[in-house]
């Protein structure tokens, strides 16, 4: 390849990247806005409503925001030795399943907040099913990419090429739970949408198009363009790594 092509290639990879980390910080911060100007704010305990808001920022924080971050971070650091690499995707991987598993609590929580009388229901809904199968999955591809990635480097020569074999997996694997959140996220705005603007005792009305409404329909667009750019960076865009080793001999 020659320097003009690389040139080229490095400025679109540049571009997608910004792209990608604006559309990320754009649906963390849009739904924090909405929430805080919009509707009741964020709350622990007590107040179903706002339990459900925190339940709905955890979840965009560690399945869409530090999800992406821990993909992106391979095709950025790409000229930094593997093992700081790793070790940092593993990093944000933790903290993105610990902001998962504190927001599947607040949702469990907030679900049980109702008025004396009325049965409480959990995952009845298509948002909660699929939450449920984009989180599994997660914990699934972290405990096995944690094992085979970092565990058997104890056996570098012995397992490199299992891990050779399995890395086209596990990126596969990462790029289908990234489209699972996005739908589990989109479906969840759309319950916020059913739920908080239906025109009802002042709210307003979601038919209307006014400012709550486009906030929200902004955030599932950020979304979405995530569910695009992501895969599309990751499979066709960086460079690869060259590694000076015996033929035959590949780590991963």
């Amino acid at each position: 390849m020659d320097n003009s092509s690389s040139s080229g290639g490095r400025f679109f990879f540049g571009v997608l990247f910004t792209i990608s980390e604006l559309l990320m910080f754009g649906s963390l911060s849009l739904f924090v806005y909405w929430v805080m100007w919009h509707d009741t704010g964020f709350a622990w305990s007590k107040n179903r409503n706002e339990q459900f808001n925190l339940h709905a920022i955890l979840m965009i924080i560690g399945f869409i925001f530090l999800n992406g971050q821990s993909m992106l971070v391979y095709k950025l650091l790409h000229q930094c030795r593997k093992i700081y690499v790793k070790i940092i995707h593993t990093i944000i991987f933790v903290c993105s399943i610990s902001a998962i598993t504190i927001g599947m609590v607040a949702a469990i929580q907030a679900q049980q907040t109702v008025p004396p009388g009325s049965s409480v229901r959990h995952f009845y809904s298509l948002h909660s099913w699929v939450g449920l199968v984009a989180a599994g999955l997660f914990a699934l591809q972290f405990v096995v990419g944690f094992v085979s990635f970092l565990i058997l480097l104890c056996c570098d020569k012995a397992t490199s090429s299992f891990r050779a074999k399995l890395l086209p997996t596990h990126v596969t694997f990462g790029l289908v739970i990234y489209s699972l959140a996005v739908v589990a996220s989109i479906s969840g705005l759309l319950q916020v949408a059913r739920g908080r603007l239906n025109g009802k005792e002042g709210k307003p009305n979601y038919k209307e198009f006014e400012e709550s409404t486009i906030i929200i329909n902004a955030v599932g667009c950020c979304m979405i363009g995530l569910a695009i750019i992501l895969p599309y960076i990751i499979r066709n865009c960086g460079q690869r790594r060259h590694h000076h080793l015996p033929s035959g001999y590949h780590v991963n």
